[in-house]
């Protein structure tokens, strides 16, 4: 430890900052931003006559660059470190997504979209690698109350964005949505972020012990990088990430074009779907948070599995019972998606190797959604329709399910403290 002891209290205060800090990154300039594309996507659609394919490749080209981005991560954070990467990240967003204003050809807006990728993912890995640095045995729960920042965004976007399109444009919208995430969220990070527990004179275990977790001795940080890259285990681990990454964020980009176009409830209650399913997401967070403290990779598991259900859950899609059904399975997956990167990373690998894996695994997740995005994109085109899609994104979550449970999370505090019965 290399930091002068502050107060226990103190150091509490600092972490829970950094909670709040994800929750304005997340709330707004991630989940919040994200949230306005497939709403405007209809009107965009109408008065720039692109077609479906030209407008949702936005958010595609947006994930393509994030996986790229979370490539250089890794060694990025540990050259500058987490905060330096973390608010010009977010002031770049906020620059790129009031530029849509100005968006009237598709180079310019897929540049835009380009952009924003890359920033997106670096501010992602840079809140979810200082939580991760903050936090042990309660890891998911608190990454969890920093993702409610989704839910918030949940609540507001979809709606708010609808009502600003249909008095102002997608343009203007899009231009004041970047304002706000320029001006509130950039400044306010650059307050409450604070990289590590240790330059306070704390460890993350002594911070946030378990209660089962033994005590004493030197606090055991994990492998090297060097010592797993090349395993089997990390590049399965690589793999079921990425297809996470499909059966998630691929699949919800089509979520208000599925419901306004391929059934009978109309475009606001396509709007109020996206909105119950991010709302829902929120519960998804602290539920499958709760869930990964206890049940480690397991879990994880269970969450992808979970998202199949409710790819599955589409087809009966023709009331508003069924709409229910549908947006409660697939918010609440979509929340333990959310959270997993940080926990899958400290659970199997600890935290000496914490910036790399986060990194990658952000990278595969994202490189996962942008395929997913354009083939289920590409086989609406081909079939007319949903079905054939939805299924296979059903079946990817299925054998994703399958190799996440076979992870070994032997630094997760549940796992220590059994060996140590």
């Amino acid at each position: 430890m290399s930091g002068e002891r502050i107060s226990v209290a103190q150091a509490h205060r600092l972490a829970r900052m950094n909670i709040i800090a994800g929750f304005l990154v997340w709330g707004i300039a991630l989940a919040g931003v994200s949230m306005m594309m497939p709403v405007m996507y209809n009107s965009i659609l109408e008065s720039m006559h692109w077609t479906i394919g030209e407008t949702t490749r936005f958010m595609a080209i947006k994930s393509a660059t994030s996986a790229l981005g979370g490539l250089v991560a890794g060694p990025l954070l540990v050259r500058v470190g987490a905060k330096k990467v973390l608010v010009p990240s977010v002031f770049v967003i906020g620059i790129a997504t009031s530029l849509l204003y100005f968006a009237h050809s598709l180079p310019f807006y897929y540049a835009l979209a380009a952009v924003s990728g890359v920033c997106s993912v670096w501010s992602v890995i840079a809140i979810q690698v200082t939580l991760a640095r903050w936090y042990s045995a309660s890891l998911g729960r608190n990454t969890g109350f920093a993702m409610l920042g989704g839910a918030l965004a949940g609540f507001i976007v979809p709606m708010s964005t609808r009502m600003g399109v249909n008095h102002f444009g997608w343009h203007a919208t899009a231009g004041a949505a970047g304002l706000i995430v320029l001006v509130l969220v950039g400044l306010s990070i650059s307050l409450l972020v604070h990289e590590t527990p240790e330059a306070y004179g704390y460890t993350a275990d002594e911070l946030d012990p378990g209660k089962g977790r033994p005590t004493g001795g030197a606090p055991d940080l994990g492998e090297n990088f060097a010592s797993f890259r090349k395993t089997p285990q990390f590049w399965m681990l690589i793999l079921a990430t990425a297809m996470s990454g499909v059966i998630s964020n691929g699949i919800n980009e089509y979520i208000p074009l599925f419901i306004e176009k391929h059934t009978t409830l109309g475009a606001t209650v396509a709007a109020l779907g996206f909105t119950i399913v991010m709302l829902i997401s929120g519960l998804g967070k602290i539920l499958f948070g709760w869930v990964f403290d206890r049940l480690s990779t397991k879990g994880v598991a269970l969450c992808w599995a979970l998202c199949g259900v409710a790819a599955l859950a589409t087809f009966p899609l023709a009331g508003y019972a069924t709409f229910l059904a549908f947006t409660i399975l697939r918010g609440v997956s979509h929340g333990g998606v959310i959270v997993q990167a940080p926990v899958l990373a400290r659970h199997i690998y600890g935290v000496r190797a914490l910036p790399q894996v986060i990194s990658l695994l952000t990278a595969a997740f994202h490189l996962g959604a942008a395929a997913g995005i354009v083939a289920i994109g590409a086989g609406v085109d081909r079939t007319g329709g949903f079905t054939v899609p939805f299924i296979v994104v059903a079946a990817v979550a299925f054998v994703a399910a399958g190799i996440g449970w076979q992870f070994h999370p032997r630094h997760w505090a549940g796992q220590q403290a059994a060996a140590k019965a």
